[in-house]
C-alpha cells in the first residue's frame, strides 16, 4: 500500500510548544488513516523570512502531494492588513482556487488580540467563505476561545460552521525527566516549573507604570514569599522563544543573591522536537507548573500535573474557561497579584482539591471528548484522500 504523502506547513524550530502539538498530532492520524503516512515538514517561517512566497511555484509544490495539512499554531490572526486572508496564510483568493488537494486546517488560534481592523475583518470572512464551501477542505480551530473570537469578530454562521478541536498538545507524550539536580541547595525536593513571557508587552503589560520591568519586580516578589514559606522549593524557569529569557533575566536580577545562586534555575533553551521533549519532560517531572504561554498551560496539564495559568493575554483564560477551571488562573497584568499566585502555588503543592473545582485528569477528559467528536471527520476526510 502506497503511503499518504501530506505536506505540513507549520512552526518546526520557533515555539517549542508547537512541536509538542505536532507530536500529539501524528499518532493520532497515523492511527485514522487507512494508509501509511509520510509527512514532509515546510516551516511556515520560511515565508516570514522571505525564503518562500505564497505564489504558482507554492500551488504547483503543494498540488505534487496527496493533502496539505496547515497548523496546529496561532495563525488566524486578524490584524495582518498586507495578507489577502488577512491573516499569517498570505494566499490571494485566485491561488485557493488552483489548490486540488484536500487541505486540513489543524487546530488553528484565531486570535482578535492585536486588533480586527475592517479590512482584515472583510477579508478574512471572504477567506473563510471559500474554505467552508469547499468539500475537499476541512477547518478545525483550537479550544483556546477560538471560536467565541469567530463568532464575536466574524459572526455566529462561521463559529458553528468550523470544527471545535483540542489542541494536541493534551495528547503528547513526554517522558518524565528522572532528575531535576539542578540546585546547589540541597534541602530542595520539590520543583515549580515556570514560563513566562515578554513578547506583546504593550498588551501584556499594560497594567504596569514601568511594564516589564514592574511585572517582574511584581513575579520576583511572589517567588521570594514563596521561598521563604517553603524552604524545599526550588524555582525552575523554562523559555518557550527566545524572547522569554529577557523577562527571566530581568526577575533574577530582582531577586536576593543568595536565593538566585542556590534555588533558582533555568532550563536549556532552544528549538525542535528534541528540545520540546527534554523541556516538557522537566515538566512532566515538576510538582506544579506555572505557565504564562499557552503550552506552558496544555502541555502539562496533558501530563497531569497541577498547572496554574498566569492570565496576560485572553487566550490563557479563554483557555481554562473551556475547561470549565478557571480557578486555575491568575491574573498578572497588573499590580498586587504576588501574594495571590503565591498562595495558589501553595494550595496546588498542598491541598490541591481544595482549591481547584477540577483535576488535570478532568481537563484531559475535556479535550478527549472535543477530539472523539472531531474523529469521524478528519477519518472521512483521510479515506476519500
Amino acid at each position: 500500500m502506497l503511503p499518504l504523502r501530506i505536506l505540513h506547513i507549520a512552526s518546526f524550530s520557533g515555539n517549542i510548544g508547537d512541536n509538542a502539538n505536532h507530536l500529539g498530532f501524528y499518532p493520532w492520524v497515523e492511527a485514522l488513516s487507512e494508509r501509511p503516512v509520510e509527512w514532509t515538514k515546510l516551516e511556515i517561517r520560511h515565508f516570514y523570512w522571505g525564503e518562500r512566497t505564497w505564489d504558482e511555484d507554492f500551488v504547483a509544490y503543494a498540488n505534487s502531494f496527496d493533502a496539505l495539512v496547515i497548523g496546529g499554531g496561532n495563525y488566524f490572526e486578524l490584524w495582518v492588513e498586507n495578507s489577502p486572508t488577512g491573516t499569517f496564510i498570505a494566499i490571494a483568493p485566485e491561488l485557493w482556487e488552483k489548490l486540488t488537494i484536500p487541505i486540513y486546517f489543524n487546530a488553528l488560534g484565531v486570535d482578535p488580540g492585536q486588533g480586527v481592523p475592517e479590512v482584515c475583518r472583510a477579508r478574512f470572512t471572504e477567506f473563510l467563505d471559500f474554505l467552508l464551501a469547499n468539500t475537499k477542505i476541512l477547518v478545525s480551530v483550537r479550544n483556546d476561545g477560538a471560536c467565541n473570537n469567530l463568532a464575536t469578530h466574524i459572526g455566529e454562521k462561521y463559529a458553528q460552521k468550523v470544527l471545535h478541536a483540542p489542541d494536541n498538545g493534551f495528547f503528547a507524550e513526554f517522558k518524565p525527566a528522572t532528575s531535576l539536580s539542578y540546585f546547589s541547595d540541597p534541602n530542595v525536593n520539590r520543583i515549580v516549573t515556570m514560563n513566562i513571557a515578554s513578547d506583546m508587552p504593550e498588551t501584556r503589560f499594560s497594567g504596569y507604570s514601568d511594564g516589564v520591568e514592574g511585572f517582574a519586580t511584581e513575579y520576583a516578589l511572589m517567588i521570594e514569599d514563596l521561598s521563604k514559606r517553603d524552604p524545599s522549593l526550588g524555582f525552575l524557569f523554562a523559555p518557550h522563544i527566545f524572547r522569554d529569557l529577557d523577562v527571566v533575566n530581568r526577575v533574577i536580577d530582582k531577586l536576593s543573591d543568595r536565593l538566585r545562586r542556590t534555588r533558582i534555575a533555568q532550563v536549556p533553551y532552544g528549538t525542535g522536537d528534541a528540545m520540546s521533549a527534554l523541556v516538557f519532560g522537566i515538566y512532566a517531572a515538576s510538582d506544579v507548573c506555572v505557565g504564562m504561554r499557552f503550552h506552558a498551560n496544555v502541555v502539562p496539564l496533558g501530563s497531569l500535573c497541577q498547572t496554574i495559568g498566569l492570565v496576560s493575554y485572553p487566550q490563557i483564560s479563554a483557555l481554562y474557561e473551556e475547561l470549565n477551571q478557571m480557578d486555575r488562573c491568575v491574573d498578572v497584568s497588573q499590580p498586587g497579584f504576588s501574594k495571590v499566585l503565591s498562595d495558589r502555588i501553595m494550595g496546588a503543592l498542598h491541598y490541591p482539591e481544595t482549591i481547584f473545582t477540577g483535576t488535570p485528569k478532568q481537563a484531559c477528559a475535556s479535550a478527549q471528548v472535543l477530539r472523539d467528536g472531531l474523529a469521524p471527520r478528519v477519518k472521512a476526510w483521510l479515506s476519500e484522500i
